[in-house]
This record gives C-alpha cells, structure tokens and sequence, in this order.
C-alpha cells in the first residue's frame, strides 16, 4: 500500500498562483476558501521574497481526528486525511486543533454569480459538494489519485515545486526529495507528510509566516 506524501521546493517556487487556480477549478471550492494557499515570507535584508506553498500537512499523526467528536475526519489506506461531509456537523473543533491553519469553516453557501448557477454546479462531482456549516480543506485530489493521477496542484506546477508520491518507495522522487526537506512545526507533534526543501535558516521565518496565516481564525 502506497503512503501518499509531497515536496515543495520552495528553491523552484515563483509564486505564480497557478497551483492555487488549478486547485479551484478542479475542486470548485466556494468563494473565500482556499485549500490551496501562497504566502510571503519577506526577507528584508536581502531584498528577496520567498513563495510557500501552504495546505494541508496530510500529517502520521493529525491533531483534528481526535479533536472530532464525530469521527468526522479519518485516513486513507494511503493516508491522506480526509472529512466526511456526512458526519461532519460543523463544530470547529478540528479548526482549532489543526497547528498549520489547514482546515477553513463554510459558512454559507453560494455561488461564484449572485442568482446564478453555472452548468457544472447543478451536476457536480462529490469532490465538487460543498455545504454550509461544515469543515473544509485540502484532499489531496483523493479522486485523481485513486485514478492513479498526480493531484491536480501538481499537475499544473509550471516550476516543478511540488513532487507527490509513495513515500515508501525507494526509487520515488518525492521519497529522494524527503530527505532534503524540512517539516514545519515539528514541535506540534503531527509529523506532516508534507515537506519543505529550503535553506535551514529560512526556517523559523516560514514557520512564523505559517502561524501569522489570516485562515488560522474561522
């Protein structure tokens, strides 16, 4: 059984957004959420900025499982961390316990176009079902990779920045990638499977700029 995980060179990285767009277009989230995110990480002395790439950890250890009192959030096999939208009745306790500010709250539910529903709204793909008062993240394009597809954000990296794949795969890019990476918020406990290639003494400025993320709050 493959254990799903993902790079992000943030050596690659321009912060063009695409990911971003591709995430939306493919899962059709509601408007103000994001499960794909870029932020800034400035470093003034240097003149330079740094683009990260921020989502959900898909972590060994998830801090929002036993934070739901519905055993509304499980894992894969392959151990992506999903929500089951018909357990979940939107108490938020999984919010506050996810340490990377991954997990937003629906609060209402409407469409992109006041009054208007566009043809691929009125028959959507289950990854596509968004409801009101519920918990939302990142999938990790769960359905494409049952298919045996790269997640979508991965597809549509011009850069490269990002590498998916079985981390207990020897041969596997992301498995070579992983030992060059560095997780964020260690300290937390979770062990992300998601990890970041950067200059260690980028470190703690990323981790800061993860914290200050404006989504950590419902």
């Amino acid at each position: 059984m493959a254990n799903y995980g993902m790079v992000v060179d943030l050596n690659r990285c321009t912060g063009c957004m695409t990911c971003v767009i591709a995430c939306k277009e493919e899962n059709l989230t509601p408007p103000e959420i994001w499960w794909n995110k870029i932020l800034e990480v400035e470093n003034e002395p240097l003149n330079f900025i740094t683009y990260v790439r921020h989502a959900c950890m898909h972590c060994e250890k998830p801090s929002c499982i036993p934070a739901c009192k519905y055993d509304a959030i499980y894992k894969t096999p392959e151990g992506i961390v999903l929500i089951d939208q018909k357990k979940c009745v939107g108490a938020g306790d999984c919010i506050d316990a996810c340490p990377y500010g991954a997990i937003s709250f629906i609060f209402e539910d409407k469409s992109y176009f006041e009054g208007v529903r566009l043809p691929f709204e009125e028959s959507p793909t289950p990854n596509r079902v968004h409801k009101a008062n519920q918990a939302s993240k990142c999938t990790m394009c769960h359905h494409l990779v049952k298919q045996g597809q790269d997640p979508r954000c991965v597809q549509s990296c011009p850069s490269r920045a990002l590498i998916f794949g079985d981390l207990d795969d020897p041969g596997s890019e992301v498995h070579k990638k992983m030992k060059m990476a560095l997780p964020l918020r260690a300290s937390a406990g979770t062990r992300p499977k998601v990890g970041y290639i950067m200059p260690a003494s980028l470190e703690k400025q990323v981790e800061k700029r993860v914290e200050e993320n404006p989504f950590m709050m419902r």
